[in-house]
């Protein structure tokens, strides 16, 4: 576009102020002026040409009808996309698309070309602002987003801090299946005074590496306190920190996408939080709109690369959508819902992958958006969220990703559902100009390296022959102990069957009995429940432990005709193979029950003396039909027999 030299609007006719002048009768460009005060705020006045009258002669209603002029105080005239992206210079964090127009040419054609097209169809456009953005344009708000945020938060730390809290001693204490202290002394040994570093937690600071204890009902505490209101960003980042102590001492009990899913939504949490003493629903602190756009730009991450990570896994159930056909059946402590649901028809199935898929790769598109487009995110992702909240234990998974869309909703919709109950109170600022500009350029790079970093780090796994600069690797490397950013992808690839590791006792090698769990499938009578919100973390990992055993079976009959006669058998042939050392917690596990460990027998089901014999079985189950579960009562259908581990006692173990 054009600039007319100063000298060409006389000085009597110039601003003391960059003035934006506009059609006032032109509803597209009312809508639009609205947004554009909020954004540059102070830094540009307006006035409508019809009230302007020869203010800046020798410029007439006939150009101001055609386009918005920028007047700058020096008397340059900028009009069209230049004017609009000129205007954006008074705005730190919009400064940038300004440079763009600037700099890049064929970006300005095009913003050129746009305005001009947009200009000569204003009325079809201001339908099209009126049809996603409702009848107010203005910036949108999120005092009461963030107040639900981060009490919601607090409600979910004190979820998996309570959960992990009743089983932390059978899972990790000195007479549980994995040490905390064992653990910490190897990094210790290993990695000397940068342990910590790598495995980040308060329990270094405790002698030997105890704490635990502490660190969960702290956690409890300070999660009431965030719900409560008090300190709010004080109490985010104590909570950050405790859960991270729990994540690194938990070890493998702890190595689910939740788990950093709400470490990284807690450590966004902290720069979101006010800093005040009471968080309360009716004030406005100031709010980073940049920490906003992080939380959204995690939604997305989670939800869109779920889907792309089951299309490039290239398991035929998910492109020829049967996957449910399994899901129901196969996932890792199933509910009775799910045994409904998986007598439903192929075709219904068929049609609920499909609509997944849409939700995980169209709809994430959508969460940057308009209001009203927001709305459609938030609406399908929300009740994706609820379908398997209704049919599976995916602990505080659901409930995350459901806080998470909270910023999807900005006050204006929030205070209708709730019928203009609430009122912001507008807090006196009292920091200087000075000080706002430099906590605005931070905040700008905090959230730029965030972007990057968690772009990288999602791009290495999709593409790990690409390299990276050095310093991006390294920084990487530098935070990934901390769980800051993570990739994400649930169920690349869908199990097809369903093994089910079955282990029993005896006390004289003759009389054996099963040895039940409290979650996970057993008896074929037990209806499958729910435990979600609450994690039973060994009933998980027996999941993951019965799919690995399975292909070790099948290994093992690749290799062999007869089954393994003893135990000794069976621990010649696991270290031929080099068993990962992600699964000798399983043995671990064996040992503490033959052992008698209190705390270990409390995260199992039946009460019972400690046996003399083990042996675990390896079965398949699957859900039984309704002609089955009417005439027998049986939820489960148990198959495919097989000795995995003979009878041993804790002599051959040790």
């Amino acid at each position: 576009m054009s600039k007319w030299k100063p000298d060409k609007l006389p000085k009597i006719f110039r601003p003391t102020k960059p003035t934006m002048v506009y059609d006032g009768m032109c509803g597209f460009c009312k809508f639009w002026i609205m947004r554009w005060k909020q954004l540059t705020k102070k830094g540009i006045d307006y006035i409508s040409f019809q009230d302007c009258g020869n203010k800046f002669s020798p410029l007439a209603e006939k150009e101001f009808q055609s386009s918005v002029y920028l007047i700058h105080p020096d008397g340059t005239i900028l009009y069209g996309a230049e004017a609009v992206f000129s205007s954006l210079s008074s705005n730190f964090c919009f400064r940038w698309l300004n440079w763009i127009y600037e700099n890049i040419s064929f970006f300005r054609s095009i913003s050129d070309c746009g305005y001009s097209f947009i200009a000569k169809h204003r009325l079809y456009f201001s339908k099209l602002t009126k049809f996603f953005w409702g009848n107010s344009i203005e910036l949108p708000s999120y005092h009461f987003s963030r107040w639900i945020f981060v009490k919601l938060l607090g409600i979910i730390y004190f979820i998996a801090f309570t959960s992990f809290w009743i089983q932390w001693e059978g899972l990790v204490g000195a007479n549980g299946i994995l040490p905390v202290a064992d653990f910490f002394e190897q990094v210790k040994t290993r990695f000397g005074s940068s342990g910590f570093f790598r495995v980040p937690s308060l329990q270094w600071f405790f002698s030997d590496f105890g704490g635990m204890n502490f660190i969960c009902i702290s956690g409890i505490v300070i999660s009431v306190m965030a719900v409560i209101g008090l300190l709010p960003r004080i109490s985010m980042v104590v909570l950050w920190i405790l859960y991270l102590s729990v994540y690194t001492g938990g070890q493998r009990f702890l190595s689910f996408q939740w788990d950093v899913l709400l470490l990284e939504s807690g450590f966004l949490a902290i720069w979101l939080a006010p800093n005040c003493m009471l968080f309360r629903k009716y004030d406005s602190h100031t709010l980073s709109t940049g920490c906003v756009f992080l939380l959204r730009w995690l939604l997305f991450r989670l939800m869109f690369f779920s889907g792309v990570t089951k299309i490039v896994s290239g398991d035929p159930v998910w492109t020829d959508l049967t996957a449910l056909t399994y899901h129901y059946e196969t996932q890792p402590l199933a509910t009775w819902t799910a045994w409904y649901m998986h007598q439903m028809p192929v075709w219904f199935h068929q049609l609920s992958t499909g609509f997944m898929f849409f939700v995980e790769l169209v709809i994430p598109f959508f969460i940057f958006g308009p209001r009203r487009i927001k709305l459609i995110a938030w609406f399908y992702i929300s009740l994706l969220m609820i379908l398997i909240l209704l049919t599976g234990n995916y602990t505080f998974f659901n409930l995350l990703t459901l806080m998470l869309c909270i910023f999807l909703l900005d006050d204006s919709v929030l205070k209708k559902w709730f019928k203009n109950r609430v009122s912001f109170r507008t807090l006196q600022q009292t920091s200087s100009i000075k000080w706002t500009s430099i906590k605005r350029r931070v905040a700008f790079i905090f959230v730029f390296c965030i972007v990057i970093l968690s772009s990288a780090h999602t791009s290495i796994r999709y593409f790990p022959d690409f390299k990276f600069p050095q310093f991006i690797q390294q920084s990487l490397q530098t935070i990934r102990p901390f769980g800051i950013v993570n990739t994400y992808g649930l169920f690349s690839v869908m199990t097809t069957s369903r093994p089910e590791l079955v282990i029993e006792k005896s006390q004289n090698g003759v009389d054996w009995e099963e040895i039940r769990f409290k979650w996970k499938a057993g008896m074929e009578i037990s209806a499958p429940g729910f435990v979600q919100p609450h994690q039973p973390r060994l009933d998980w990992q027996m999941w993951f432990a019965a799919l690995f055993f399975e292909q070790v079976d099948e290994i093992y009959w690749q290799m062999n005709t007869n089954e393994p006669e003893s135990f000794q058998d069976h621990a010649a042939f696991m270290n031929r193979l080099r068993i990962p050392s992600g699964y000798h917690w399983f043995y671990r596990f064996l040992n503490q029950i033959l052992k008698g460990s209190p705390a270990v027998l409390e995260l199992l089901d039946n009460e019972f003396e400690t046996p003399k014999y083990l042996k675990v079985w390896l079965y398949t189950y699957q859900f039984s039909d309704l002609k089955v579960k009417e005439k027998s009562g049986k939820w489960w259908v148990k198959n495919q027999k097989r000795i995995l581990i003979p009878e041993f006692s804790l002599a051959d173990i040790q």
